[in-house]
């Protein structure tokens, strides 16, 4: 192992070690219990060496982003929750999901290093994933703030949903490999847009469909969305034909518009995203609180632990982003989305370096997600969209959220090995032609 290779993760490693001393030893905080800190420092480095040693071809600097933004969640948690009564230890709940969460790339790892036995099993992972979704409306299922997104069986509670979407990538990126050509060029039209058959859009077509329907009804907004434009990209990928995205973006407004008509809740929250100050004390507290935290941090912040974010609800979960922005500015907000930007460089790198069409989707999939993700929940707590109510990819808290992200990075991590070892294998060959001649 070179010392080359370890400096990211060190970096991460420090600086979530300075963002907790500032905490300590600069606002007074209570020193975290070293179980605490154990679980954190010994989990990544751990899982870092671990997958350098069974996947010597990946890139690896995704985990050191991983350990980066999984460490400034920790930072940001237990600043939020150490002097409030009832969720001091939420950190410590994290620290324990980040390690169920790295338990499950070792496993995705393991598993799945030939990742393509997944494409075989593409429709029956599609029904899972309807499965997963439908299962909130079972005895199974329960609601919190008025959306029905959880699942308890047995001491364990979880969003199917974080999952479920991993599930549907993995079927369009099989699915949409297999018949890209059929979609690429077809005689069929709708509204000028050439479509392909019906029995290779219907398949598509009633995965898509029952997926968002289910999340309209169970009230998860950001998923729903997620849901719809995550496909369509991918659809975009597999056929280069932007009159799909097109009509894609019209259905989309006439959906979003019968949906504004047929659900109450969602006419509240485009309300409140037009009008926040109309009602600033009830549906409008969130965002208004979320605007003062981040136009009070400036341009260098007003120092960790030293803003007032915690006057809003659930701002662990979906208003982490404010507190970074309160706390740390402007220029340490943009270093954060930097970090998720250089993720998604390196995801749309591997899918590029893919060599088959099913890894490129795959790979381009997954990396959209999570950029989707991202850029749906700090255009939320901003007020440049609706507020949607997901998670910021492993620094808000959420147990489905880091572990879901984990096993995304795991299958990005698996295929970016196959493409690093036929590259180096092609620079050994290379290099051997050199030395010959």
């Amino acid at each position: 192992m070179t010392q080359r290779a370890t400096i990211p993760i060190a970096l991460a490693l420090l600086i979530t070690t300075l963002g907790f001393a500032s905490l300590i030893f600069v606002q007074e905080a209570n020193a975290p219990p070293l179980v605490y800190g154990a679980y954190y420092a010994g989990t990544m480095v751990a899982l870092y060496f671990g997958v350098r040693l069974w996947l010597p071809h990946s890139d690896t600097l995704l985990l050191a982003i991983v350990t980066l933004l999984t460490g400034l969640g920790l930072v940001v948690i237990y600043r939020l929750t150490y002097e409030v009564p009832g969720v001091e230890n939420l950190a410590t709940t994290q620290a324990g999901w980040i390690l169920v969460g790295s338990g499950a790339l070792v496993v995705t790892v393991l598993l799945l290093r030939d990742y393509h036995k997944l494409f075989a099993y593409k429709y029956l992972l599609a029904l899972v994933a309807v499965g997963l979704v439908a299962s909130t409306f079972t005895p199974l299922g329960y609601e919190v703030n008025d959306a029905r997104l959880w699942v308890q069986v047995g001491p364990v509670t979880f969003q199917p949903s974080e999952f479920a979407r991993i599930a549907l990538i993995v079927f369009f990126a099989g699915y949409l490999a297999e018949k890209r050509d059929l979609w690429a060029a077809t005689s069929r039209s709708f509204m000028g847009v050439q479509l392909p058959a019906l029995k290779y859009f219907g398949p598509i077509a009633l995965v898509w469909a029952a997926s968002l329907g289910l999340l309209v009804f169970e009230k998860d907004l950001g998923s729903s969305l997620l849901y719809f434009a995550v496909p369509l990209l991918m659809l975009y990928a597999a056929t280069g034909r932007i009159a799909y995205v097109i009509l894609g973006g019209l259905l989309f407004a006439v959906g979003s518009y019968a949906t504004y008509l047929a659900f109450s809740h969602v006419q509240l929250r485009v309300a409140t995203w037009l009008d926040p100050w109309s009602d600033p004390n009830d549906s409008g507290f969130q965002i208004t609180q979320s605007i003062f935290n981040i136009a009070d941090g400036g341009i260098t912040g007003s120092g960790l632990g030293e803003g007032f974010s915690q006057t809003i609800p659930e701002v662990e979960t979906d208003f982490v982003f404010s507190t970074i922005a309160s706390e740390l500015g402007l220029l340490g907000a943009t270093a954060v989305l930097l970090v998720f930007l250089i993720f998604v460089y390196r995801g749309m790198k591997i899918a590029l370096l893919a060599q088959d069409d099913a890894s490129k989707l795959l790979a381009f999939g997954l990396t959209a997600t999570f950029a989707m993700q991202t850029l749906i929940i700090v255009g939320g707590v901003t007020k440049a969209i609706p507020l949607t109510g997901i998670t910021l990819p492993f620094v808000s808290y959420g147990g489905s959220s880091v572990v879901g992200n984990f096993v995304l990075t795991g299958l990005l991590l698996v295929i970016s090995e196959k493409a690093g070892k036929r590259f180096a294998g092609k620079e050994a060959s290379y290099d051997l032609e050199k030395a010959a001649s």
